[in-house]
This record gives C-alpha cells, sequence and structure tokens, in this order.
C-alpha cells in the first residue's frame, strides 16, 4: 500500500512539474497541444481550447507538448508568436524552468509542512531502549555494563558528552576496545564499563553499544520553520546534486554495465525506478510517515536538479539556450545539438532500463525496521 502511495505521489510530482510548464505557456500565450498523465497507449482523452487532455496506459509521470519546442514538428495551424522557438528568450527562459522552480516549491511545502506539523526533533542522551548484541553474543554491551531505560550518560570513554551526537562519535571509532560510562539513575551518578562490539558499515568497522535514545519534539513558529525548510533544502539539493554526478560518472557507468555480466551493484551506485521508489517508500514509511514524506521531498528536489542539468532535451538545456540568446541576441538552432541530445538520451535510456532490471531482481532493502530497532547507528548506538 506505501508503495503505491509512492508511485502516485511520483507520479503526482512529474504531472505538477508539467503543469508548471502548462500553466507558464498559457500565461504567456505560447500554445499547448497535448498535457497527458502517464506514457504509452491512450485510454481516454478530450481536448479543449486547442489543447488535448488525457491518460495514458502507464501511468508513470506525464507530458506537455509545446509547438515549436522541437523545432523539426509540424507546426502548420499555429501562429509565430504561439511557438516556443520564435518566442522571446525571456518567454523560453520562463516557460523552461517552470517545471523546475515547481518541483522546488512543491518540496519546500512539503518539508515546511513537517516542520509546522511535528516541530523539529532531537535525540537526548537518556536512553529508551537497550539493544541486543549484534554479533551473537549472549548479552549486547549496554546490557553488560548493566545500563537501563531511563538512564542518562554524561561520560564516555573519559569523555564528556553534552548531545547524542558527541555520543556517536565516540562509540564509532572504538569499536571492540573496552569503554568506562558514567550515568545517571534517579539523582545518582553510577560508573560502569563495557567491551564495544565491532559492525561493518559500508567497509568501515565501527562500534556499537547498544542503547537508543528519548527523542525530544519541539514545535517550531512559522518564520523558524521557514529557516529550518530552506536550510534542509538546500542540503537536499547539494545531496542532490552529489548524487547526479556521482551516477553519470564513468565510474558508475562501467559499473551499471558490469550488471549485465553478473557483477554486484551497491545499493550506492544505482539507480531507482519508480518500481525501486516504490519499493523503498514502502519500507521507509515503516519508520513512519514523516519519513516517507521527506523522501518525496526529496524527489522533488531531485527532479528539479536532475531537469536542471544544462543539457537539450532536458529543461536545463532549453534554460542554457534562452540566457545565451539573450546575452548574445542571436538563437541557437536545436538542431546543431541533437547528436549531443541523442546521446544524452541513449545514456538515460540505458540507465533506466538498468534500475527497472535491478528493482525487478535485486529488491533494494534499505533495511529490515525490527532488526533497524534494535541495532540501527542512528536509533541504537
Amino acid at each position: 500500500m506505501n508503495g503505491l502511495l509512492t508511485i502516485l505521489m511520483l507520479t503526482f510530482f512529474v504531472v505538477m512539474h508539467e503543469a508548471g510548464h502548462y500553466f507558464a505557456a498559457r500565461y504567456s500565450k505560447v500554445a499547448v497541444s497535448e498535457f497527458f498523465v502517464g506514457f504509452g497507449p491512450k485510454i481516454f482523452s478530450f481536448k479543449r481550447n486547442g489543447t488535448e487532455y488525457g491518460l495514458k496506459g502507464i501511468p508513470f509521470g506525464g507530458y506537455v507538448k509545446i509547438p515549436g519546442m522541437d523545432e523539426t514538428e509540424n507546426t502548420d495551424g499555429y501562429e509565430d508568436n504561439e511557438l516556443f522557438h520564435t518566442s522571446k528568450w525571456t518567454t523560453k527562459f520562463f516557460i523552461a524552468s517552470s517545471g523546475i522552480i515547481v518541483n522546488f516549491l512543491t518540496a519546500w511545502i512539503i518539508i515546511f509542512a513537517i516542520f509546522i506539523t511535528n516541530g523539529v526533533t532531537q535525540p537526548t542522551l537518556e536512553i529508551e531502549t537497550i539493544g541486543e548484541s549484534i554479533n551473537e553474543q549472549k548479552l549486547s554491551p549496554s546490557q553488560s555494563a548493566g545500563l537501563k531505560p531511563g538512564d542518562r550518560i554524561t561520560y564516555f570513554n573519559g569523555q564528556s558528552v553534552e548531545t547524542w551526537e558527541d555520543l556517536v562519535k565516540i562509540i564509532e571509532i572504538n569499536p571492540g576496545q573496552e569503554v568506562s560510562i558514567r550515568y545517571v539513575r534517579s539523582e545518582s551518578t553510577y560508573l560502569t564499563s563495557a567491551i564495544l562490539e565491532s559492525r561493518n558499515i559500508n567497509g568501515s568497522e565501527i562500534g556499537y553499544l547498544g542503547v537508543s535514545p528519548v527523542i525530544e519534539e519541539n514545535k517550531v513558529g512559522i518564520l523558524t520553520a521557514a529557516v529550518l525548510t530552506s536550510k534542509l533544502e538546500l542540503d537536499m539539493t547539494v545531496a542532490a546534486v552529489e548524487g547526479i554526478f556521482t551516477l553519470l560518472s564513468p565510474e558508475n557507468i562501467k559499473t551499471l554495465l558490469g550488471t549485465y555480466t553478473g557483477e554486484a551493484v551497491p545499493d550506492e551506485a544505482r539507480p531507482l525506478s519508480p518500481i525501486g521508489l516504490a519499493q523503498a517508500g514502502s519500507q521507509i514509511a515503516d519508520n513512519g510517515y514523516i519519513n516517507l514524506f521527506s523522501l518525496l521531498a526529496f524527489v522533488n528536489v531531485f527532479l528539479a536538479v536532475f531537469n536542471a542539468i544544462p543539457l537539450i532535451p532536458l529543461d536545463g538545456g532549453r534554460v542554457l539556450l534562452s540566457l545565451i540568446e539573450g546575452i548574445t541576441g542571436k538563437k541557437i538552432s536545436d538542431r546543431k545539438l541533437y547528436p549531443v541530445a541523442a546521446l544524452v538520451i541513449f545514456i538515460f535510456v540505458f540507465i533506466g532500463i538498468t534500475a527497472f532490471y535491478l528493482d525487478i531482481t535485486q529488491p533494494i532493502k534499505l533495511w529490515n525496521y525490527k532488526e533497524e530497532k534494535r541495532h540501527s547507528s542512528k536509533l541504537a548506538m
């Protein structure tokens, strides 16, 4: 059910992106010939004010067709001022960038709503749960140390800890080491010790104690929520840019090619198709719908950044061409860029097919929630 919700929301966000182009074109008096939800065979459609609206058989996303955006298409029946390629550069820039803006705005609204309704969550140094051993030992380090829910850790391995993040950092760098722990229980201070277990995370050995924190929720005002939202969206944008550079890097393309020769593809190298996003959304929703909507916010940011890549046929390519036209006063024909566009389309089709293949043959597994609740590096260190 959560997977289906993720697919529906993804389709909605893509349609919102296309709606941005649609309304920008309408506002600019540029014609829109088609606006469809989905791809593939047509299920139904109707025509109104020169635009054909409808639904197609594959409900992944949608598209808007604006006459003149492809210079090779037949534009008979349209006036020059209704065509994209004969419009002013400012109009082209507005129409091409509108979808990107809509996705960024949608992500901002989702994140802002999360902050307003749920406030800011902050892990504390008070222990909520005690985790079990991850190395098949009889007792976990926290259990052997005698720690209990409600204890508050104040010193760890001789260092004062002020925040949960301080504690996590010290635990992580001491796998397999004996550490001292000072904690408060019922207003009394106690001293104990434990030998941390070790576990491998992304090729690195980090320590494991086996405690999860009590989470505090603090409500925030509108201004604070707006500031926090903007900061988080900026972080998401940086992460999306880094992710796209990694995805399109020669090393990653080579790794993806290995898929078809039987080589394993690490999760951090693989792209996700709508099927993979549904799988991820379903697993993330098990940890709360706030996490699912955070994922959906990031999906919007990723869609915006991906479409902003300055290559034809993506929106960013048309934004770049419009800016060049505005600066130089000369129009650049799309036809000159068709070889580049063909290469870009080929790479994206390859990545898309590979993503579907991986998501079907090797379903992504972000985490097992029940195990994560006991062992997670975020919930149980």
